[in-house]
């Protein structure tokens, strides 16, 4: 799921971040200028030469090649040895690939820096705890190392894909932490779950009465189970919680850039720039000044955007390091959540999910953005969703159609063949969450959703054969940013809970997976100055030990990341 598309989670992070304005800002801020890289004077010779391995450039012209060459970040050539050997000065700087595979930088198109607010918490997910078990040992360990009364914070918890017992109650808690107040938050944003020590350090009690749009849980007799449902019951417990500093969030954001420059990536993009409020761009604006290794853009979120219009923003603002052209709505909630909204009911259930906005709301949020000249991406996950969607994209193209404005849906969960046919005619392009169908293809299939609506999943041979230009993206923190193993999760469709193969006839080929987190998500992003290793673009580059085109299909994840380039110059090396 997308958290930042989900109201628990916008009333949550308010939260966070409104008592020490760690991402405060008014709109007036926004209108300082961005930060301009220094332009580097070019020089008539080649300043780099990539030699002596495999070159996949992305470039359908000249898919191959043995070299490549580049001039002051740009690039100046691509072919063989003999065809660029021209271009060698003895000033020239050889870089030797011994043997190892170039490829343009590798691009996220969808994650979430502001969840780096959660970093330092304990991890109680189910990428890194195989068992409820081993759960319930970490938050122990914590608590063995927390001064008596210090807050035991834990996030990402996931009772669908974490094997065991994930019953939690009052009484665990208390036996896990009975000196410390223990706060678990799910990772669907809407459920969280506390100790007695919490409850009491909150002053919530049995007779305290629900918040308005917020619930303590409580049993049959109406004695509180320290189930917490939506973020106005959040509050009391956050009022009580340490919070970071603006230069610890700042901080945490450049380590997060830096991890993804380590995993290949040159280019991120953020769908969920001003949440929680407007001066998170103030933030971002200040990373950046910083020269981290990575370029950005990203999406400004819908419901700020008054404080965008009176900050005068419009689309391209910023350069080519921090560049800004979209706009983020969302139609409805999580899959794995049940909040998505389905055509027909979840399994064992009556219950469809929801939009988040009226059919109406949602064409109305289009047509603004559209009609400003922005592009536009909308969360939708359930089929339903993406119906509503497509309708509101339809409505509002029809009334004003505009050439190249590259819409987008973001997730795109639950795709059918009929959708893929609209969207073509209307050429809009999906987004996949792929670490759907690896982390939680199984519950989909088997609890959630059943095999038929599961085998719809993230079907991206489905949409290239519809003639779709589909990407791959993390959601990160919903998934870890790592574009290698995102390309491994659609060319193989395994599921990570008994490895079995999601809907073989989705699978798709390295070199199509491989276009995903390139060329395609490049022009997905607008960054259309990269994403292909050919004359004139941006020599952003990663350097991998090996061809992911010849390795077993299941080792993708695996390849090592030897070095990533920026603009021609060497940003990342392990």
């Amino acid at each position: 799921m997308c958290l930042s598309c989900n109201p628990g989670m916008v009333r949550f992070l308010e939260m966070m971040t409104s008592r020490r304005a760690v991402l405060g800002g008014s709109a007036a801020v926004l209108t300082a200028p961005l930060w301009l890289p220094e332009v580097r004077a070019q020089d008539p010779r080649a300043e780099l030469l990539f030699r002596n391995g495999t070159v996949i450039t992305m470039d359908p012209s000249k898919p191959r090649a043995q070299a490549v060459a580049a001039i002051g970040g740009k690039i100046i050539g691509v072919g063989s040895d003999s065809e660029l050997e021209g271009l060698r000065s003895p000033q020239t700087r050889i870089i030797d690939l011994d043997g190892g595979t170039l490829l343009p930088g590798l691009i996220d198109p969808h994650m979430h820096s502001v969840f780096v607010l959660f970093e330092n918490w304990i991890d109680a997910g189910p990428f890194v705890n195989a068992t409820m078990e081993d759960v319930v040992a970490r938050l122990k360990a914590s608590v063995a190392k927390a001064e008596p009364g210090a807050w035991i914070k834990a996030w990402q918890f996931d009772a669908t894909i974490t094997p065991g017992n994930a019953n939690i109650d009052l009484a665990l808690l208390d036996q896990i932490a009975p000196d410390n107040p223990l706060y678990l938050f799910e990772s669907n944003g809407h459920i969280a779950h506390v100790n007695s020590k919490a409850l009491a350090v909150a002053g919530v009690t049995r007779d305290t009465p629900d918040p308005p749009l917020g619930r303590f849980g409580r049993d049959a007799n109406g004695n509180l189970t320290g189930r917490l449902e939506e973020g106005a019951a959040f509050e009391p417990f956050v009022a009580k919680m340490g919070q970071p500093t603006p230069d610890e969030i700042a901080a945490a954001v450049r380590q997060l850039f830096d991890r993804a420059a380590s995993r290949g990536c040159t280019g991120l993009f953020d769908c969920a720039i001003g949440f929680p409020n407007a001066g998170h761009l103030k933030l971002l604006q200040a990373v950046m000044a910083k020269d981290p290794p990575i370029r950005f853009g990203g999406t400004l979120v819908s419901t700020q955007m008054k404080a965008w219009r009176d900050a005068g923003l419009k689309p391209g603002f910023g350069n080519d390091r921090f560049r800004i052209n979209a706009v983020k709505a969302w139609s409805d909630g999580s899959n794995q959540g049940r909040t998505g909204f389905q055509r027909q009911p979840y399994l064992k259930s009556e219950s469809r999910g929801a939009l988040n906005y009226t059919p109406e709301q949602l064409t109305q949020v289009i047509r603004q953005a559209h009609e400003e000249g922005w592009q536009v991406c909308v969360h939708s996950n359930g089929d339903a969703a993406i119906d509503t969607t497509i309708d509101a994209y339809e409505a509002v193209l029809k009334a004003k159609p505009r050439a190249d404005h590259r819409h987008r849906i973001e997730h795109c969960s639950i795709l059918h063949d009929d959708q893929i046919a609209r969207m073509k005619a209307l050429e809009l392009s999906p987004s996949f969450l792929i670490g759907h169908v690896h982390y939680w293809g199984r519950a989909f299939r088997d609890d959630i959703l059943g095999p038929e609506r599961a085998n719809r999943l993230d079907p991206c041979a489905s949409a290239l054969k519809g003639g779709l230009r589909p990407t791959l993206h993390s959601d990160w923190s919903v998934t870890d940013i790592g574009p290698l193993r995102m390309v491994e999760n659609a060319v193989t469709r395994t599921m990570r809970d008994g490895g079995e193969v999601l809907n073989p006839a989705e699978r798709i080929s390295v070199e199509a997976a491989l276009r995903m987190v390139t060329s395609d998500a490049a022009w997905q992003c607008r960054y259309d100055f990269t994403g292909v290793l050919s004359q004139g673009k941006a020599a952003d580059l990663v350097i991998l030990d090996k061809d992911p085109t010849l390795v077993d299909l299941l080792a993708i994840r695996d390849i090592p990341v030897r070095e990533t380039w920026l603009d021609g110059e060497r940003r990342f090396q392990a």
